[in-house]
């Protein structure tokens, strides 16, 4: 077994991020920690190997290219394979803005692990953490900037490859934030884009997960909700036809009322005439 550590070091209080240890090990066979908590959270990128990870009752896999994430306060246990023994990299860290990145990564409660394969930019990070320990006057910034980067490498992997660990539960959240935030947006201009990005989810995975979720794309949703609240507003107020098309979100009023006419087989102005039946 090896092991290389940096010691403690801790930031300023008023820093977004505060950076605790790192550290890389070639594990043991068999070798494992807890079950037991952390007071700081600790993201593990494997390099190579296999082993398991349990949070609470819940048991993940965990492979080369998975980054898994201990959370400070929750019971924890991993232990790596007897024949195929991890190679991993960890870094401690904490800091107000840090459960924000974390979730924009794509970790939750459920979902503590996701892919990352980009093996030689992660080691360079790594290396980064274990240069600036050899500074004096700069390692605060240094170390600070090698986190950073690590974070983000996390984060982008997370965006383009959606973890293959995300739970029944985790994706139910992310559904019913989509569409909570579709609903609290329609009156804008928004994209299926502009979704994602606020979920922090890749936008293909999420059309997937919506798609299956709700029996159809987000975009066709958002133009059924937009229609549906024009016909609200056709019969409950007496707003005009333009100004009802700018207040569910359509620019062009041509464009909505040829939207309105297919979802109700009949122009805005007739079906306010006619009422809806």
């Amino acid at each position: 077994m090896t092991i290389h550590k940096i010691a403690h070091h801790k930031i300023q209080d008023q820093q977004d991020i505060q950076f605790h240890y790192t550290g890389t090990e070639q594990c043991a066979p068999g070798q494992s920690w807890g079950p037991g908590i952390k007071d700081s959270y600790k993201l593990f990128y494997i390099h190579s190997g296999t082993g398991l990870l349990r949070i609470r009752d819940t048991a993940f896999r965990i492979d080369k290219g998975h980054v898994f994430l201990l959370s400070p306060g929750v019971l924890s246990f991993y232990q790596t394979d007897e024949k195929d023994p991890w190679n991993f990299s960890w870094v401690a860290f904490d800091g107000a803005i840090v459960p924000d990145y974390l979730k924009q990564a794509g970790f939750t409660p459920d979902c503590p692990v996701i892919r990352c394969d980009r093996e030689q930019e992660i080691r360079q990070c790594f290396n980064r953490l274990f240069d600036a320990n050899q500074h004096y006057y700069s390692k605060p910034l240094q170390m600070t900037s090698a986190l950073y980067a690590f974070l983000a490498l996390v984060l982008e992997s997370a965006r383009q490859e959606p973890s293959a660990f995300m739970t029944g539960t985790a994706k139910d959240h992310y559904i019913s934030q989509a569409v909570r935030f579709l609903a609290n947006n329609y009156t804008e201009a928004i994209t299926v884009a502009d979704m994602a990005r606020n979920l922090g989810l890749n936008r293909k995975y999420m059309t997937e997960l919506f798609k299956e979720a709700v029996g159809m794309p987000p975009q066709q949703y958002l133009g059924q909700l937009r229609i549906s609240k024009a016909s609200e507003l056709l019969t409950e107020t007496s707003l005009s036809v333009k100004e009802i098309a700018y207040s569910v979100g359509y620019a062009n009023p041509l464009h909505f009322s040829k939207m309105f006419s297919q979802r109700y087989g009949r122009s805005p102005s007739a079906y306010r005439k006619l009422g809806s039946k």
